[in-house]
C-alpha cells in the first residue's frame, strides 16, 4: 500500500514538473538557448481588433528593433496576395449565395448584412459559402473595426526596410479556410444569423482573453469552440495542431541565421501542441516578455 501512495506522488511530481499549461500570461515570448547566437520572439497576434486597439507596446518595439526580419504566417509582402485572396473568395460552381440557401435562411442573411454593413446579399451573392460564414462572423465586433497586429508590423517592417517571410504558402492557407463542406457552411450560416447575440458575446470573451495577454485561456476557448456541434469551423487539429507542427520546421531555419520576429495567431501559442511547447521540445527556451 505503501509503495502505491509513493508511486502516485512521485508521478504527481513529474506530471506538474512536465506541465504544458502557460500559466504566463504574455503574448510575446523570447526564444534563445539552443545555440542561437542572438534571441528571436515570438508575438501572438490577432487577426482583428476595434479601431485603436492595435499599438506597437514598449516590449513589441523593442523585439521589432532587435531582429532583423518580420516572419508571419503569411508573405504579407507578396503583392499577389490580394488577387489571390479575392480569387478564392469567389464561387466555382456557378451557382450564386442565394440559390444555395433557402428562401428564408438568404432573408436574414441579406437583413444581417443591411444591418451591419449597409449593403443587401446581392452584393456578396458571387461568394463561396465558406467565405461567406466567415465574413458574417466577422461582423459580431460590436465596433468599428480596424486591421490586426498582422497588417500593423507588416507596415513597420516595410518602413524599417526589413525582410518579410511567411511560414506557409497563401495556396495551403487558403486550402484550409475554404474546405469546409457547403452543408457545414450552410449550418454556420444559419447559426450565426438566427443567435448573432450569443456570437457577439463569444467574439467579446475571445477579445477579452487576448487583452488580458492570457494564451492559455485563449487556447482553451477556441478548442471548446471548435468542439461545439452547433457551430461547425472544421478540426482543431488541422487548424492549430498540424499547421503548428509544419511551421517548426521552417522556424528553426530561420532563427539560426537570422534573429526574427514571429508574430502567429495566438490561439496557435498554447495547447500540447502549441508553437511555445513545439520549441521547448526541441531544446529551445521559451521567456515571456513582461512589463
Amino acid at each position: 500500500m505503501m509503495k502505491n501512495y509513493l508511486f502516485i506522488f512521485l508521478l504527481s511530481i513529474v506530471q506538474s514538473g512536465f506541465s504544458q499549461e502557460i500559466k504566463e500570461k504574455s503574448l510575446l515570448w523570447e526564444i534563445s538557448g539552443n545555440g542561437l547566437e542572438k534571441p528571436s520572439y515570438l508575438f501572438g497576434t490577432i487577426h482583428i481588433a476595434c479601431q485603436g486597439e492595435v499599438l506597437m507596446f514598449p516590449e513589441l518595439q523593442s523585439a521589432f528593433d532587435q531582429t532583423e526580419q518580420l516572419i508571419l504566417e503569411l508573405d504579407m509582402d507578396d503583392p499577389n496576395m490580394m488577387g489571390k485572396m479575392m480569387e478564392a473568395s469567389l464561387s466555382k460552381d456557378g451557382k450564386k449565395v442565394s440559390e444555395k440557401l433557402d428562401a428564408g435562411l438568404s432573408a436574414k442573411v441579406d437583413s444581417l448584412l443591411q444591418a451591419r454593413m449597409g449593403i443587401g446579399l446581392l452584393m456578396v451573392d458571387n461568394l463561396n459559402l465558406p467565405t461567406l460564414s466567415m465574413q458574417l462572423g466577422l461582423l459580431a465586433l460590436k465596433c468599428p473595426m480596424d486591421l490586426g497586429y498582422d497588417m500593423m508590423l507588416l507596415a513597420e517592417a516595410k518602413n524599417a526596410k526589413k525582410e518579410v517571410k511567411g511560414l506557409e504558402s497563401m495556396d495551403e492557407q487558403i486550402g484550409l479556410l475554404l474546405s469546409q463542406p457547403e452543408a457545414e457552411s450552410i449550418q454556420a450560416i444559419s447559426y450565426l444569423v438566427n443567435n448573432f447575440a450569443e456570437a457577439e458575446k463569444e467574439l467579446a470573451e475571445m477579445i477579452e482573453f487576448y487583452q488580458a495577454k492570457d494564451v492559455q485561456g485563449l487556447y482553451d476557448f477556441t478548442k471548446s469552440s471548435f468542439e461545439d456541434p452547433k457551430y461547425p469551423q472544421g478540426k482543431l487539429e488541422e487548424f492549430l495542431d498540424e499547421r503548428n507542427q509544419n511551421w517548426i520546421p521552417v522556424i528553426e531555419k530561420e532563427i539560426k541565421t537570422t534573429a526574427s520576429l514571429i508574430g502567429v495567431g495566438a490561439a496557435h501559442l498554447a495547447g500540447e501542441k502549441g508553437v511555445i511547447n513545439l520549441l521547448k521540445s526541441k531544446g529551445y527556451k521559451l521567456k515571456a516578455v513582461q512589463k
